[in-house]
This record gives C-alpha cells, structure tokens and sequence, in this order.
C-alpha cells in the first residue's frame, strides 16, 4: 500500500508539470531542422588467449533541435543488424524542459565507473527546471505507465567548479544510491574532477578522480574497503578526418592490464 501509494505521488507530480508545459506550449509552433551525423569506427581488444581482435560499427545520430528535442542513435555491427540504442523526444519551455526516453538519468558519471555504484534505469521521463532535475524510470512503460522503477534528483551548482549531489531511490529493492561529483577543480597545471557513491544496502563508499591533458584522460578508482583497485587512461587523437583512441585499463588487484584501441571517420 505504502509503495502504491508513492507512486501514486510520482505520478501525480509528473502529469502536474507535464500539463503545465503543455499549457506553456499550447500556442508555439516548432520548427526544426533535423541534423544526421555518424561515424563508422574499428575498434580492438584484447580477446581469449591473450590475442586480440577486431569489431567494426557504424553509429549514426539523428538530431533535431530548437524548442522541440529529437535524439535517435543507431548502430551496427559488421554482420548484424541495425539497431536503436538510444532515444530522447523533449521540449523546453520558459525554462522548464522535459524529456522522456533511455537515457535520461541525472547521476553523475565518470570514465571507467568499475568501483562506482551501479544504478540502472531504462526508460523515464526527465523534468528539469533550473540546477534542480529529477528523473522517474519505469520498469516496462509499454505495458503499464504506472508501474515505476526508481526515482531520481539531482542539484547542480554551476561556476568555476560546478557540484552535483544526486540521489537515486528503488522502488522494488528499497535500495538508495547517493552520489557527488565536482568538476573542474584547478590544481594550476590540470584541472580534477571526482565522483562518489554510496550504496546503502551494500554500505560502500565508491569513488573515481580522473583528469585530461594534452589529449590524455586518466582515472584512478576504488572503495572505501580497497582504496586503489584501477589505473586506465585513454589517448585521443585527430588526424585528416579521422579519430585515434588509445587507452589501457590496469587492474591493480589481479595485475592484468587491458589495453584498447581505436580509429573513428565522422562524417
């Protein structure tokens, strides 16, 4: 009854700022001009056997902007099929944006995230006003809008080091993730940024501090029960048309050390 009850609330809250858009948007005609871009990428790893292989994909986004949002990403394998990976459909009135798709949740993120907590949400509707965005993902919205999933916030204080502190609550397990993330602390020669998490069910602390120079990211992560645990970077480079990455992920408990590699053409 309790849980009903909270998503009853949920609910409510949304429809609430869904029509209030609406009604903001009632006398608006959009226009938009859709934008198509891709890229086709080779991309290598280390396979069984310690030997490595290959993969080529074509990734192609489909964009539409101005007050209504469109953002459709396909992708494709050499011998498989197309398929869509992500989509986001929005708008954004007087200040009040609104978007529902796969990829809308508002924690913060980080570069290799292996000691970070891991908060899964498929599709939901993002309302987003200001530095304040909350987040409701649904178990399977095809089959039932009322049956929600998990709830989240997020506050963002923008300047010259914007902060982030976000929540993210289950419905089903009962399980809060809480989260932090700064960026763009200046240390003179580079710039830190860092994220934390704390899942309160498997109470851990879980941490990542990652910085770029020179076309160089590099992270070092862990928990509060192994502080070190991985070491990685990626290189990225620009040449005719083209992107070069280049990176390595060392695990510093098993001592085993994963490199990558990949060409991009835009186009």
């Amino acid at each position: 009854m309790k849980e009903e009850k909270m998503k009853n609330t949920i609910l409510t809250v949304v429809a609430t700022l869904t029509m209030a858009t609406a009604a903001y948007a009632d006398q608006t005609v959009i226009a938009a001009t859709p934008l198509i871009s891709g890229e086709v990428s080779l991309d290598f790893a280390e396979t069984a056997n310690n030997n490595y292989g290959g993969t080529m994909g074509v990734d192609l986004d489909i964009n539409a902007g101005s007050l209504a949002t469109v953002a459709l990403g396909f992708s494709a394998v050499d011998g498989g099929s197309v398929t869509l990976n992500n989509w986001t459909v929005g708008t954004e009135i007087n200040g009040l944006g609104l978007a529902f798709g796969d990829d809308n949740g508002v924690m913060p993120g980080a570069e290799g995230e292996q000691t970070l907590a891991s908060v899964a949400m498929t599709e939901s509707l993002q309302v987003t006003a200001g530095a304040v965005s909350v987040a409701v993902g649904f178990t399977d919205w095809t089959t039932d809008i009322s049956d929600v999933s998990n709830v989240q916030g997020a506050y963002t204080l923008g300047g010259a080091v914007a902060v982030t502190v976000a929540a993210d609550y289950n419905l089903d397990t009962e399980n809060t993730v809480l989260a932090a993330g700064i960026e763009g602390v200046d240390l003179g020669a580079v710039a830190l940024n860092g994220v934390m998490t704390y899942d309160t069910d498997a109470s851990v602390f879980g941490y990542e501090s990652w910085t770029t120079v020179a076309g160089v990211t590099a992270y070092v992560n862990g928990d509060d029960t192994d502080v070190l645990q991985n070491i990685g970077g990626e290189y990225v480079y620009g040449f005719g048309g083209a992107t070069l990455t280049a990176g390595a992920n060392y695990d510093v408990d098993a001592s085993d050390l994963t490199p990558t590699m990949g060409l991009t053409f835009a186009f």
